[in-house]
């Protein structure tokens, strides 16, 4: 009787085998990004809500970490209503560790929702990119309501995030993101994430 549990060489092969699918129009895995406020996690909720492999990456536990940005070191402390903090560090998403879990996933429909610093490097891994935007005076609102202890719920931090908003959308458009009105209610805009996604796979 055949065993029921694969070779190493064949857990090799299928890895392999899912590997050759990041970078192909065959990729499946979608990025859901966008500033804080912009509705990535509630976007995440009403996701995994209609039963679809939905994560929001910055809560996995070692996916992320901020890092000094002269040190290149990650630290433990963190200025949450501090700018000049935020200036100095970066918040760094494991790319070994996203690719795997991306790869694990695959060759399924998943969608990854979350921001990070080095989003350039991100990009590779995914088939399809969103940016989710929203005014200015929507996210001061949306922020405003968080926790005292949330990240953006302080002024300070609001108008340091309105200073590079724009600059950054516009370099997100420009390597490819999809544009997604998320001052829309939740519903409409999974369901304009979904109708381009599916389109695109036709």
């Amino acid at each position: 009787m055949a065993s029921a549990v694969s070779s190493p060489k064949d857990r090799f092969s299928a890895q392999e085998d899912k590997s050759s699918l990041i970078g192909s129009r065959l990729n499946r895995a979608i990025l859901v990004t966008g500033v804080a406020g912009s509705g990535k996690s509630t976007t995440c909720r009403e996701l995994k809500r209609r039963s679809y492999s939905a994560y929001d990456i910055e809560n996995i536990p070692g996916l992320f970490a901020f890092v000094d940005k002269s040190t290149r070191k990650p630290v433990s402390d963190y200025g949450y209503d501090d700018p000049e903090w935020f200036e100095k560090h970066d918040w760094i998403c494991d790319k070994v560790k996203l690719e795997r879990l991306v790869l694990d996933n695959q060759p399924n429909l998943g969608f990854y929702c979350g921001i990070a610093s080095n989003m350039e490097d991100l990009f590779p891994i995914f088939g399809k990119v969103f940016l989710l935007t929203v005014s200015p005076e929507s996210l001061r609102e949306r922020l405003s309501k968080r926790r005292a202890d949330d990240f953006g719920q302080a002024p300070p931090i609001q108008e340091w995030l309105l200073g590079w908003k724009d600059t950054w959308e516009k370099e997100m458009r420009r390597k490819g993101a999809v544009v997604i009105n998320a001052e829309w209610e939740v519903g409409k805009v999974v369901d304009e994430v979904i109708r381009a996604v599916e389109g695109a796979a036709h």
